[in-house]
């Protein structure tokens, strides 16, 4: 089983994103997915913080404030104004962080999964793919892929006497094949992960990364920059717009 727990979704994901594909361009599904993504984790944020006791708190603090910027006294007898204001203050992030938290959860089961969908593309039919394995000595590995099929390869390890240690199918364009590791039960490896007996720990593939601007570095052209932009969008509008503490 290579799905974690922020991978449950991602069915869903893959099925609404290629029943639009033919209609929508895929830059603009990466837009649509983060504006729904920021408002969706903002939605929830709304629905489990208690609006009214934060708006109390932040009145009250915004008033401590106010009394301690306009005290002329002596630092002695400001102390028990800035322990209620930092009281207040201590009070404020304590009745949003469980929530903050919580509402998360769509944004980052939406980045666990664009990381496969929108990261990489399938190198063309025939086309060399490099590759490097931990440890590299005494190790190698070839991408080789499926005849027929641009969606099919297999990554074959061998030693130095050219015996094969491991002929792994992947059935995603994944750029690191490893050993399962902990962190996994949250966010698996879509391709699947190496045995634990080999002597190999994982071994890294220079696949294509896709573009979804026309400009600017690499960094801003792929997919990551689109859409954190587009959560931040999504969400920003649902706050102004409904006044969401």
């Amino acid at each position: 089983m290579s799905m974690g727990l922020l991978d449950l979704p991602a069915p869903l994901f893959y099925w609404i994103d290629g029943a639009s594909s033919g209609a929508v361009p895929a830059t603009l599904r990466l837009w649509i997915w983060g504006v729904v993504g920021g408002v969706a984790s903002m939605g929830l944020y709304w629905l489990l913080s208690p609006q009214k006791r934060i708006s109390a708190t932040k009145r009250e603090l915004a008033e401590a404030q106010r009394a301690l910027n306009s005290f002329d006294g002596e630092f002695s007898e400001a102390t028990p104004m800035m322990r209620r204001m930092l009281g207040l203050a201590f009070k404020q992030a304590g009745i949003v962080v469980i929530p903050a938290v919580i509402a998360m959860a769509p944004v980052l089961c939406l980045l666990a999964w664009m990381s496969t969908a929108y990261g990489y593309s399938w190198p063309a039919p025939g086309a060399t793919v490099e590759t490097r394995t931990h440890p590299q000595q005494g190790y190698s590995a070839q991408w080789a892929s499926v005849p027929g099929s641009d969606k099919t390869a297999h990554v074959l390890i061998t030693d130095e006497s050219g015996s094969t240690l491991e002929d792994h199918a992947m059935d995603k364009p994944v750029p690191v094949l490893h050993k399962r590791a902990w962190w996994n039960a949250l966010i698996g490896n879509p391709a699947g992960y190496l045995p634990e007996d080999l002597a190999v720990d994982a071994v890294e593939i220079e696949l294509p990364e896709r573009h979804y601007l026309g400009f600017g570095p690499g960094w801003l052209r792929g997919w990551e920059f689109s859409f954190i932009l587009a959560v931040t969008i999504g969400a920003l509008g649902l706050k102004l717009g409904f006044r969401i503490e």
